[in-house]
C-alpha cells in the first residue's frame, strides 16, 4: 500500500510517480508511508496484498470468497529447494502456481519469490489499462493463482500470473474502501473455499481508523466487519487465520507489529512486536508461507526493499535479504500455500 494526498485522490493525473506518495520508485515523503500497505493508522500500516478480481469467473465461497480468473505457471518455487516437504494449506486441486509468493514493484515488475531459495524470479511487467498516473498499491492471490491487483486510485484488476493478461474488474471504490491491503483466508481449517478480506478506507490517514471488510470476488461487493486501529496489510492462511502487518508509519508512530485479526469483529487475538523493523516506512508488503511471515519493507532511510522473516509460532524476526534493489508495494500468496515445512 502507498499513501496519496487528498488532492491526488481527486485528481490522480496531477500526481505522477515520485510525488506526494503516489506510485513511483520510493523516495521519502515527509512522514507519509507509501509502499505496499501505505501509511497511516494509529498503530501503523499494513503490507501488500492487492485487491481486485476478474469479472466473476470462479465462484465465490460465502462472503467474499472466489477464485477469479487466471491461473498460469509462473516461475518461482512453490515448494522451495532442498527436498523439504510441505504440509497443509490446500488440496490436490490446487495448481502449483497457487502455492507461490508473488510480488509487484512500483515500476510494475511482477515477480515470484521463492522463500526456500530466498530468490526473486521476474515474470514480466504489468500492463493493466489503469488510469494515467495510477500505480500498483496492493495484491492478493486466489486459489486458482489469479492475482488481484489494486491500484492507488481504487481500480482493481485480475491478472493471469502466467501470461500477465490483465482484466479490469467491476469493483467500484467507495469512501469505505478505496485504498486497502488484503488477503484471502480459508473459511475453515484446511478448507477449499476462502474469503478475501480487505482493510483500509478512502485514503490512508494516520489520524483515522481503517475498516476491515470482505470483498466478494464474484459480485465485487464489500461488507464491513469492524474498525481497526491502524492500516494493516493482510495475509491469510490455509488454517483459516487472518494476519496483518503494521509498520511504523512515521517517527512518532507506534512500533511495528504483526497481529492476528478476529475475522468476525476485527479485534486482535495475537500480537507479535517487531521492533527490529522500527523506523518510518515507505514501501511494504506481507505474505505467509511455510510457517513464516515474509515482510517486504523499505524504510525511508533504505535504498530499496529488505526482506524479513518472522516465525509465525513465536514472532521471532530474522533477516532474509537486504538491499534487494526492488521497491515492492504488493505481495500475495493463496491459501494453497503450505502451512508448515517439515
Amino acid at each position: 500500500m502507498r499513501v496519496l494526498t487528498a488532492m491526488c485522490v481527486l485528481v490522480l493525473a496531477a500526481c505522477g510517480p515520485n510525488t506526494a506518495g503516489i506510485g513511483g520508485n520510493g523516495g521519502s515523503h515527509a512522514g507519509t508511508g507509501g509502499g505496499s500497505s501505505g501509511a497511516g493508522g494509529s498503530s501503523g500500516a499494513g503490507g501488500g496484498s492487492g485487491a481486485g478480481g476478474s469479472s466473476g469467473t470462479g465462484g465465490s465461497s460465502g462472503t467474499g470468497g472466489g477464485s477469479g480468473t487466471g491461473g498460469g505457471s509462473a516461475t518461482g518455487g512453490s515448494t522451495g529447494t532442498g527436498g523439504s516437504s510441505a504440509t497443509g494449506g490446500g488440496d490436490a486441486s490446487c495448481p502449483d502456481d497457487a502455492k507461490v509468493v508473488y510480488v509487484v514493484d512500483t515500476n510494475n515488475t511482477f515477480s515470484s519469490f521463492d522463500p526456500m531459495a530466498m530468490a526473486f524470479h521476474d515474470i514480466g511487467p504489468l500492463s493493466c489499462p489503469a488510469n494515467s498516473g495510477a500505480n500498483p498499491f496492493s495484491m492478493a492471490i486466489s486459489r486458482d493463482a489469479t492475482a488481484y491487483v489494486l491500484y492507488d486510485d481504487g481500480e482493481m484488476f485480475a491478472v493471469n500470473t502466467s501470461t500477465l493478461a490483465c482484466t479490469k474488474t467491476s469493483f467500484q471504490s467507495s469512501a469505505d474502501f478505496t485504498q486497502f491491503g488484503m488477503g484471502f483466508s480459508t473459511d475453515v481449517v484446511n478448507g477449499t473455499t476462502d474469503t478475501l478480506f480487505i482493510a483500509g478506507g478512502l485514503i490512508i490517514d494516520s489520524g483515522l481508523p481503517s475498516t476491515l471488510g470482505r470483498l466478494n470476488t464474484s459480485s465485487f461487493q464489500t461488507s464491513k466487519v469492524g474498525n481497526i486501529s491502524g492500516w494493516p496489510e493482510l495475509t491469510g492462511t490455509g488454517d483459516a487465520k487472518l494476519w496483518g502487518f503494521f509498520p511504523q508509519v512515521d517517527s512518532m508512530g507506534p512500533a511495528p507489529l504483526v497481529a492476528q485479526l478476529d475475522k468476525t469483529n476485527a479485534s486482535f487475538t495475537t500480537m507479535y512486536p517487531a521492533s527490529a523493523l522500527s523506523g518510518p516506512a515507505e514501501d511494504w508488503a506481507f505474505a505467509f508461507w511455510g510457517g513464516s511471515f515474509w515482510i517486504f519493507l523499505k524504510l525511508q532511510t533504505d535504498d530499496s526493499t529488505n526482506v524479513w522473516k518472522m516465525d509465525a509460532s513465536n514472532g521471532t524476526v530474522t533477516t532474509a535479504l537486504m538491499s534487494t534493489g526492488r521497491h515492492i508495494v504488493g505481495a500475495g500468496v493463496s491459501t494453497c500455500a503450505p502451512i508448515t515445512i517439515n
